[in-house]
């Protein structure tokens, strides 16, 4: 499916004048994005084809989980938590970028957004010691709400507790699906449990638009708004 779809971009893409390379990642929620712009933020899995356009530093590297590992083991242990969950959260949410701001405005190594950092008490969401502690809070009240369900408790920490505690189950939305599906991935990984069977991924229809400032994209994850897309 990813290669047809990459087939399907670099078609569209040909011919073009501005035409340089393909960008394929996986972004901070575990989505798949394909497109021709570059990213600005550090993600998993990066692919390039074609020569890319000279832009800000394009990285793949998402750093390095151990030298967060003491604080990691401290916060999962005064807030009661498997050490092996809150680091695939923090896989999955950041990367272990201490510096991470997600286009929502979520910030740091747990990507605490700023009404709930200052609810846990975190006044430096990129201070990875009050990060970590602020998210594992948030992690444990958010396990005693669903009754230690983690599916559902991921879901809410990526979709919001109100949210789920009105559906009782994890919303039908794709991002918080996926994002279900890497944490727990990762985590039964990390514990050696086998892992179930997941279905592949599907995507949209790639779609080309021009943005407001007048930048061609292409790409699998459609406008919102504001640009015309065909």
């Amino acid at each position: 499916m990813l290669s047809i779809l990459l087939a399907v971009i670099v078609a569209l893409y040909v011919g073009s004048a501005e035409a340089q390379a393909l960008y394929s990642y996986v972004d901070a929620q575990g989505i798949r994005v394909l497109t021709n712009i570059a990213p600005v933020q550090p993600v998993q899995d990066l692919k390039i084809q074609g020569v890319p356009e000279p832009t800000p530093e394009v990285s793949s590297e998402v750093g390095t989980a151990y030298r967060y590992d003491p604080l990691i083991e401290k916060y999962a242990s005064v807030y009661q938590l498997d050490p092996s969950l809150v680091r695939s959260v923090i896989a999955a949410e950041s990367g272990f970028n201490e510096k991470a701001v997600s286009a929502k405005g979520a910030r740091g190594l747990m990507q605490l957004m700023p009404a709930t950092a200052l609810r846990l008490g975190v006044q430096n969401s990129f201070d990875p010691a009050q990060n970590i502690q602020g998210g594992t809070k948030h992690l444990r009240n958010l396990l005693d709400t669903f009754n230690n369900d983690i599916p559902l408790s991921l879901a809410a920490y990526n979709a919001g507790e109100n949210l789920v505690q009105r559906l009782g189950r994890i919303p039908d939305i794709r991002e918080t699906h996926d994002y279900v599906r890497l944490v727990t991935q990762r985590y039964q990984k990390e514990k050696g449990m086998t892992p179930p069977i997941i279905q592949p991924e599907t995507f949209a229809p790639a779609v080309r638009f021009m943005d407001a400032d007048g930048i061609l994209h292409l790409t699998n994850i459609p406008p919102i708004g504001g640009s015309s897309a065909n």
